[in-house]
């Protein structure tokens, strides 16, 4: 009876219809058949299913019998090809065209303008790579035109200033040059205009200031240079102006105060000079001044302390003067308070104590004096606190030690006295403490270790002395400890404790005793362990053999004795050793590392001999040694050393039989248990382990690549006998390391190492060498969920499958949010780090911006996460929460029910919420839900657009939603 139906809608269609929607499926059929890639999207494209029923595609009637298409919608289909092979003039009725986000490339055809009925125009993030043709200036009315995202080059079109209905132009995050076109100014009816991240020079056009009604004006990121046009007055409208990081100079315009509408303004990053205009004080709704790194003078204007509304003062990196004024007392509402680097000098006034509600104060690099005021002790929502490189002096005060939310804590390079106050102990929330280059004395205070979530303590340069607490071996997160310089005696074998350190500097102290063996327990250290300048004795423990990650090591200056152990030939990552200023002996070991070591790594040592440049040979330097000896006495040495030799040979024998026969029954018994699974024994064959990856993978060849991101690259591996199959993600450093690629690799690894759960994806282990950087985990067959979506498997992803996706990604962010201590904030939950193995059970991947936190409390963090999935107030406060993961999970929740990113679906407002039609929402791929589906499915949306709530703290929790679906 089906086929009955079809066969009569198919027969009736010319007749029914007129042929205009006949050519127009031709004209997009015949476009389909030259993309190359992700047609599978484009499935229903066929003669068997009604053109007003694809994919993307919407229909009106133009009359009573006839219909015509008037909409194409294809955003984030994985479509690839070129779009000139469109025959534009076959779809005259098109008012939306939008294919944003997909893979397009080639030109934008400037048979684009026979689209004549168009109003809304975005081919943003594609990969165009030409000019913007000019003959769009015939789209007359066109009222929205997005092409930001692509590689557009060229100058913009001066035609474009004819599209007279436009209200939304984007040609952002391009390759755009030369001047901005004057004739935008005939664009009147213009609300946005977005031009940032262009190459564009020249000035601002005064034309700019025709757009009466422009709501937003953001021509930041360009080489745009002279003033800023002083008839910007005219954009009383103006809510965002973002000018920042361009060459513009001269004086910021004092006209600019008539805009009194502004809330975000943004000059960042220029040359602009002069005072700050006093008539600020006339946008009375701001919320955001952004005026750092330029040239600006003079004081800080009294009239900014009128500006009660605001939130976040950035005056940093000019050559402002003077004392930081008291008035700033009035702007109550302040969170973000910076005014480091610049000329300001005298005491830091206590009123800024009154700022409540700040929750960053950074003042750092002035001229500062005096005592820091102890009422900053009121300033309990304070997350970061800089008063470093002034000329601060006198105590600490205790009352810092108030400040709970405080994670870094910033006062090196002054003239701070006195001992570090035991109250600071309280700051539970701490990663960073940075108090070196002062002159603190005393001892280390034994409170720092409560410090549990301290990644970085620098106390270096300082006067301290007596012993290392013993403490701080109970900071387990500590990652970076530097307390060189300073008179300390002694060191505990705790410190050895701290397994997730990677990097520890002790040098420069009057530290005594040997090295603890312990060390060798910090399996982290990658950056260096230095110890030099120190008076410590006794031989190198082999056990900073298992410092495998290390890069750089330096013992120089001591006073250690014996041999260099040649177990040291393990550490692959060294790049350099200091063990100059000893007084070691015996040959230096023939390994890799030290074949073309310089002299100065071992000068200085008492006997050392070998085949690295300038030490003498080991036979030489035997004869030299001898020569003065008797014979009688040679006999007898080497009598004695044979006898030894024999001794030591066959004890080491018993060992090594002893230890080949338990090694090689713990292997067996390993290979029976875990059925040849090689990363069973991947602490005691890490080698063996990189070795069969390298192999796998034929030294990471590009045909073995399933995946690639932004830093890493993801490839298939089959390892041992047993074909153990894994993910070896890789991180690509191309360029040259940074310290923002290495921390989120080793980010990655102390997150996943502390979490287990069933769907969270499983790391196996990792190598960090200068060569090469990777993590190796499970592999999953169907690889990611948003490459599921763009193809031809997204028919297999039924509405119950997709249900319980759902459900293992709401329980994993459960799991992080409220079973592990602390919670961690993942702080990239998109449908890409979401991997699904063969029978589609999810796992959460990819925590390199992964954040540990403590829930209902401030988290200050800089911006990262995927443009889409991204919530709201971190553009603005950068407060994490967890509520951040909960809006990304909303995100997930429509683009599964959707099968694509549900882009301006997510800011729909209550009305149009009400107005959804489930036949527009669910993904037309799979088959239609059933009457119960349908409950579930409505549950799921209310469930949704709770979590995407703007309101941070009218979010649920995820384990409310764990509850709810």
């Amino acid at each position: 009876m089906k086929s009955i139906l079809l066969f009569f809608t198919l027969f009736l269609l010319p007749l029914v219809q007129s042929s205009d929607l006949t050519s127009q499926a031709q004209a997009l059929l015949h476009w389909k058949s030259t993309l190359q890639t992700s047609q599978q999207s484009l499935s229903n494209w066929n003669l068997h299913v009604h053109p007003c029923n694809w994919t993307g595609i919407t229909c009106r009637d133009a009359n009573k019998r006839r219909q015509v298409i008037t909409k194409i919608f294809l955003s984030q289909k994985g479509l690839g090809g070129k779009l000139d092979a469109l025959n534009f003039s076959a779809l005259p009725s098109i008012r939306s065209f939008n294919l944003s986000h997909n893979k397009l490339s080639g030109v934008i055809p400037p048979s684009i303008c026979l689209f004549s009925k168009l109003t809304y125009l975005s081919l943003s993030d594609n990969v165009f790579s030409s000019l913007i043709p000019s003959s769009i200036g015939n789209l007359t009315k066109i009222k929205v035109l997005s092409l930001w995202g692509n590689n557009l080059s060229g100058q913009i079109p001066p035609e474009i200033g004819q599209l007279k209905l436009l209200t939304y132009l984007a040609l952002s995050e391009n390759f755009l040059s030369g001047e901005i076109p004057t004739n935008l100014g005939n664009l009147t009816n213009l609300v946005f205009l977005n031009l940032y991240d262009n190459k564009l020079s020249g000035q601002i056009p005064p034309e700019i200031g025709q757009l009466k009604l422009l709501t937003d004006l953001d021509l930041s990121e360009n080489f745009l240079s002279g003033e800023i046009p002083i008839n910007l007055e005219n954009l009383t409208n103006l809510v965002f102006l973002n000018l920042c990081d361009n060459k513009l100079s001269g004086q910021i315009s004092p006209e600019i105060g008539k805009l009194k509408l502004l809330t975000d303004l943004e000059l960042s990053e220029n040359f602009l000079s002069g005072e700050i205009p006093t008539n600020l004080e006339n946008l009375t709704n701001l919320l955001y001044l952004f005026l750092w790194h330029n040239n600006l003078s003079g004081q800080i204007p009294t009239e900014i302390g009128k500006l009660c509304n605001m939130n976040g003062l950035s005056l940093s990196q000019n050559t402002l003067s003077g004392k930081i004024p008291t008035y700033l007392k009035n702007l109550t509402k302040m969170h973000n308070l910076y005014l480091w680097e610049n000329g300001l000098f005298g005491p830091i006034p206590p009123e800024i104590g009154q700022l409540e509600l700040l929750t960053d104060l950074q003042l750092g690099g002035n001229f500062l004096t005096g005592d820091i005021p102890t009422n900053l002790g009121n300033l309990t929502n304070l997350v970061h606190l800089s008063l470093s490189d002034n000329n601060l002096s006198g105590p600490i005060p205790p009352e810092i030690g108030k400040l709970r939310h405080l994670t870094e804590l910033e006062l090196s390079k002054n003239f701070l006295t006195g001992e570090i106050p035991s109250a600071l102990g309280n700051l539970s929330e701490m990663n960073v403490l940075n108090l070196s280059s002062n002159s603190l004395s005393g001892v280390m205070p034994a409170e720092l270790g409560k410090l549990n979530r301290l990644i970085k303590l620098d106390l270096s340069h300082n006067n301290l002395i007596g012993n290392v607490p013993k403490e701080l071996g109970m900071l387990s997160a500590l990652m970076n400890l530097d307390i060189s310089s300073n008179s300390l005696t002694s060191v505990p074998e705790e410190l050895g404790d701290c397994v997730n350190i990677l990097s520890l500097d002790l040098s420069n102290n009057r530290l005594s005793g040997r090295i603890p063996s312990h060390f060798g327990n910090l399996v982290h250290l990658l950056y260096f362990l230095d110890l030099s300048r120190n008076s410590l004795i006794g031989q190198i423990p082999i056990t900073l053999a298992h410092l495998i990650m290390l890069e750089n090591l330096n013992l120089s200056h001591n006073n250690l004795t014996g041999p260099i152990p040649s177990s040291l030939g393990h550490m692959l990552s060294l790049s350099t050793m200091d063990f100059s200023y000893n007084h070691l002996e015996d040959p230096v070991p023939d390994i890799k590392v030290f074949q073309k070591a310089p002299k100065q790594w071992l000068i200085h040592n008492t006997n050392l001999c070998g085949t690295v440049q300038g030490l003498p040979s080991c036979d030489g330097f035997a004869k030299h040694k001898n020569g003065t000896t008797t014979l009688r006495m040679v006999k007898l040495i080497a009598t004695l050393t044979c006898r030894g030799a024999l001794v030591t040979f066959f004890i080491l024998w018993l060992i090594y039989l002893l230890y080949t026969k338990k090694r090689k029954a713990k292997l067996e018994h390993n290979r029976d248990s875990s059925k040849g699974n090689i990363f069973s024994v991947w602490n005691f064959d890490g080698r063996d382990a990189y070795e069969e990856i390298i192999k796998a993978t034929e030294n990471f060849d590009e045909k073995y690549c399933i995946g690639s991101g932004g830093h890493a690259r993801v490839y298939k591996a089959v390892l041992g006998s047993n074909n153990l199959t894994v993910a070896v993600k890789k991180i690509m450093l191309a360029s040259g390391e940074t310290s923002l690629d290495v921390e989120a690799f080793h980010r990655e690894i102390q997150t996943i190492t502390h979490i287990r759960h069933r769907n969270i994806a499983k790391l196996f282990g990792y190598c960090s060498s200068p060569q090469n950087k990777f993590l190796v985990y499970k592999y999953y067959e169907k690889r990611d969920l948003h490459n599921i979506l763009n193809n031809e498997e997204a028919i297999e992803l039924d509405w119950a499958k997709r249900k319980v996706i759902l459900r293992d990604v709401a329980c994993a962010l459960s799991h992080l949010h409220h079973d592990c201590y602390p919670p961690i904030v993942h702080r990239d939950v998109t449908s890409r780090n979401i991997l699904l193995d063969s029978e589609f059970t999810a796992s959460i991947s990819d925590f390199g911006t992964a954040k540990f936190l403590k829930p209902e409390s401030s988290n200050w963090s800089m911006l990262a996460g995927t443009c889409g999935y991204i919530a709201p107030e971190l553009a603005y406060t950068m407060r994490m929460t967890e509520k951040c993961d909960v809006y990304s999970f909303g995100v997930i929740m429509l683009e599964l029910l959707m099968g694509k990113h549900p882009g301006d679906m997510i800011n729909l407002s209550a009305s149009d919420k009400e107005e959804i039609i489930l036949q527009d929402i669910i993904d037309q791929l799979i088959e239609p839900p059933t009457k119960q589906d349908i409950n579930e499915i409505l549950k799921i949306i209310q469930v949704a657009y709770e979590c995407l709530n703007n309101n941070p703290s009218l979010r649920p929790t995820m384990q409310e939603v764990v509850n709810s679906i």
